[in-house]
């Protein structure tokens, strides 16, 4: 499942391209580990579509095993501006994980990872979590 973060639809709303379509790609694998991307461009046949708060993402199906797991997010702080990937090989196991440390914002209910909310500054039910 792909989740997409309230911010990062936001974004991904405002640069749709008539025509186009929202790709993720696994770009490499380096000492560093995976590096994800995302680009406009058009459907192919045999795509995987996955769906979050009304975004379609495609990918081909020999990416798909690699990132059926993902959470796109986006920031605009101290440290830069822009979409963050997280896919299954990271760490994700509490609220501050997601790139939401401040709001919380992220579809939980979606989300098959541990949610430690001591992280996060939220109370479990303030913080949208099930």
């Amino acid at each position: 499942m792909i989740e997409i973060t309230e911010a990062a639809a936001n974004m991904i709303k405002h640069s749709l391209v008539e025509g186009k379509v929202i790709r993720m790609f696994l770009a490499a694998i380096d000492a560093t580990g995976a590096n994800y991307g995302l680009a406009l461009g058009d459907e192919e046949v045999g795509d995987k579509i996955f769906e979050s708060r009304g975004i379609k993402v495609y990918m081909s199906s020999e990416d798909t095993e690699m990132l059926s797991e993902t959470i796109i997010d986006y920031v605009d702080d101290d440290r830069g501006t822009g979409f963050i990937i997280r896919g299954p090989e990271d760490e994700v196991s509490s609220c501050g994980s997601c790139g939401n440390v401040d709001s919380c914002e992220h579809d939980h209910s979606s989300c098959d990872h541990d949610h430690d909310h001591s992280g996060c500054g939220h109370d479990h039910g303030d913080c949208g979590c099930s």
